[in-house]
């Protein structure tokens, strides 16, 4: 029996991936090293609020697209 934990295709194993990828980047100690500024202001929030802001909504894009594609 298999595992319902594990992508079963390529693509899925490609979408975990990547999901879990853009999480690594919003978790420390990888945040504290690449977002972790509060200058320059982008649209007059700072720095890391646009980099956290950019990254959740790349992940919630993943999340969407893998249920359009039923993985």
């Amino acid at each position: 029996m298999r595992s319902h934990y594990k992508p079963r295709t390529v693509q899925g194993w490609i979408t975990a991936l990547t999901f879990l990828g853009l999480l690594a980047l919003t978790q420390p100690p990888l945040v504290f090293v690449l977002g972790n500024r509060i200058e320059p202001w982008i649209f007059g929030l700072p720095f890391l609020y646009v980099y956290l802001l950019v990254l959740y909504a790349a992940m919630i894009g993943v999340l969407i697209w893998a249920r359009k594609q039923d993985l």
